[in-house]
């Protein structure tokens, strides 16, 4: 009887870890999409560990860091009026609960030469708490066809 208490408890203790790691990873994604739209670079780049890995939606060279990342960011935030607009988004936990993986859809939306542009993208987040942060570690995204 002890033993299957013991996993029980396991088992909720692991339950109660997989949600706060999803609701950890939600928030910053979020929290990515509306600093974003502040289209302030030194923001949008705290959001990246120091050795995440981008690959960018409108570039097709990969990000490894810091300063290949601003200089994608520098391009991309410069866009006026630009949101990012998050419709759908899966999540999953590693088992380990070191990272949460989170994959969708999200569109893009600003001007350019007084246009509306709308840029639907499909994106793979992952995000690990670095030092009682959540932290993104890897970003792919791709223009959806």
């Amino acid at each position: 009887m002890h033993d299957r208490t013991e996993l029980l408890a396991q088992d909720q203790a692991y339950a109660d870890a997989e949600i706060a790691c999803l609701a950890g990873a939600k928030a910053a994604l979020h929290q990515w999409a509306s600093t974003v739209a502040t289209r302030d670079v030194d923001k949008v780049l705290s959001l990246y560990a120091a050795d995440a890995i981008l690959v960018p939606t409108l570039s097709n060279q990969v990000r490894d860091c810091d300063d290949s990342r601003r200089s994608y960011f520098e391009n991309f935030l410069a866009n006026e009026g630009l949101v990012c607009d998050i419709q759908v988004f899966k999540k999953r936990v590693s088992r380990k609960l070191g990272t949460v993986v989170v994959g969708g859809l999200y569109t893009f939306v600003y001007r350019e030469q007084a246009q509306r542009k709308v840029v639907p993208a499909r994106f793979l987040f992952t995000f690990e708490a670095i030092e009682g942060r959540w932290m993104i570690t890897g970003h792919h995204s791709s223009l959806e066809t």
